[in-house]
């Protein structure tokens, strides 16, 4: 479930809450309130998004933070580069399911990872989603090495409209999916972001799968 905003908040009084479930590996990362930031046209209808009680007439909403960085017009992403760990993969929109999960992309020959649709694209206002798998039946998937990543390492993202959306690495961590992030994850923000999520931690087939998810953030520094 995702509810898709406006991407201007300022007078905004009501903020809907959300749910989007993510099924990576196994596991299933609950994902309370995630706004994807989006203009009205492009916005996409939110499933099951839950009820809250109505303003009071005098509420106000806080101004939103000006926005920092660059930022690149809507571009579906076609592919991403990781060059530190030799990682160059074809993306593929994915949506929701009819559980409310998002669809990621099975493993296969070409290493295919997933991108979000119902977010931002790379580059937008916002943080952009991108998921895929830790490993398979048959050895390590598309995002194997992504915990390796360093600080400050850059993960390039091709655009369909031709452009690459250059991000520049934060921090990579490891959560339990029992503490998972949520807000710090996939909260508003005033620049454009991203997040790379696949499994992590130990493997425990009766608890569901692995225990932990990885997840890079990064930030837009550039394009080209």
């Amino acid at each position: 479930m995702a509810d898709t905003p406006p991407v201007h908040r300022a007078g905004r009084r009501l903020l809907l809450a959300a749910a989007v479930a993510v099924l990576i590996c196994g596991i299933v990362l609950a994902v309370m309130g995630y706004r994807a930031q989006r203009p009205p046209a492009a916005a996409t209808a939110a499933p099951k998004v839950m009820s809250t009680a109505a303003p009071s007439p005098t509420d106000t909403a806080p101004a939103a933070p000006a926005v920092e960085g660059p930022l690149l017009a809507r571009s579906e992403p076609a592919a991403i580069d990781i060059a530190e760990i030799g990682l160059h993969a074809p993306l593929t929109a994915v949506g929701l399911d009819a559980a409310g999960a998002v669809q990621v992309p099975p493993p296969d020959p070409e290493r295919r990872a997933g991108w979000y649709d119902q977010g931002p694209t790379p580059g937008e206002l916002g943080p952009a989603v991108l998921v895929g798998h830790l490993d398979s039946t048959t050895g390590p998937a598309v995002f194997y090495d992504v915990g390796t990543v360093r600080v400050g390492g850059t993960v390039e993202i091709r655009r369909a409209d031709r452009s690459i959306a250059v991000f520049t690495v934060d921090t990579v961590e490891r959560f339990a999916k029992s503490d998972f992030p949520t807000q710090r994850v996939y909260g508003d923000l005033n620049r454009a972001e991203l997040r790379v999520i696949t499994c992590g931690g130990d493997y425990d087939p009766e608890q569901g799968g692995y225990q932990d998810n990885t997840v890079l953030f990064a930030h837009l520094t550039g394009s080209r």
